[in-house]
């Protein structure tokens, strides 16, 4: 059998014991850079261990900012915080989610001001008008047609009464009946009206079919149609001028005809 000059060579047992010395320092650097990095995790586990039982990252202050008719107190329960957390333990978006949770609160930010205070900042929910039920029962709405909590009936003194078929929803969800969400709607363009065109809204109603109907403090009945339309507010301000620039009433104005219909009355 014809064999080569290296693969005899290959076979001398002092080549074959420098090979296997080659193959178990391999081994040996394999199982030191192993062992190097399972030190290292372990090193810092422990420093993670002694850093959040550590009293010198203990939460010793916490800060609320934005709130107004809502309590710090309120703030900190909504949020699971407690006396004695670790700064770096503290779970924030979950403590965002329990403090949004709250019915009148908008928005959260939590900033960690190292190495023991925590600063929330919120934004709260402002009532737009207040809501009667079929159950009878009031609460502020804001903008969106979420419910409020009574904590801000105080805020809604004077803001328009929605009157709906609905029985009361939840507080701090959106309320149900579609057709509150309209009024809100067209609430928020009156308020920002000009002046000449400005209406002191009393009450809307909803329960009518195809039809919302407010009240104002000189005008009995303004009808709009139970889906938005702009065209409907512009037609109304053009007639409320028009009135007024003529010395002139209405006890009924219903902007659901292209021609608007009005009951006029003298001032």
């Amino acid at each position: 059998m014809y064999t080569t000059k290296n693969q005899k060579a290959a076979s001398r047992p002092e080549v074959k014991k420098a090979q296997m010395r080659d193959i178990g320092s391999g081994f040996l650097k394999t199982f030191l850079v192993i062992a190097a990095v399972f030190a290292i995790f372990a090193g810092l586990y422990k420093l993670g261990e002694k850093i959040l039982s550590s009293e010198k990252f203990t939460v010793k202050s916490i800060r609320v900012e934005g709130n107004h008719s809502v309590s710090k107190s309120e703030i900190v329960k909504a949020g699971g915080l407690y006396a004695n957390m670790n700064i770096y333990s503290l779970k924030t978006d979950k403590i965002k989610q329990g403090i949004l949770g709250h019915p009148d609160i908008e928005k959260v930010e939590i900033e960690r001001e190292m190495p023991t205070n925590l600063i929330i900042r919120v934004k709260e929910r402002e009532p737009m008008a207040l809501l009667k039920a079929s159950d009878g029962k009031i609460l502020p709405v804001d903008r969106r047609g979420h419910i409020l909590s009574e904590n801000k009936l105080e805020n809604a003194k004077g803001l328009p009464l929605i009157i709906t078929a609905e029985e009361t929803g939840v507080q701090g969800k959106e309320c149900k009946d579609k057709k509150v969400l309209t009024a809100l709607d067209y609430l928020l363009v009156i308020r920002h009206a000009p002046e000449r065109n400005f209406l002191k809204i009393k009450t809307v109603d909803v329960r009518q079919k195809d039809a919302l109907i407010f009240k104002t403090v000189s005008i009995d009945e303004i009808i709009f149609s139970e889906q938005y339309s702009s065209d409907e507010v512009a037609k109304i301000f053009e007639v409320i001028k028009n009135l007024r620039e003529n010395g002139r009433g209405a006890s009924k104005i219903d902007a659901r005809y292209e021609d608007v219909a009005v009951v006029c009355k003298y001032l």
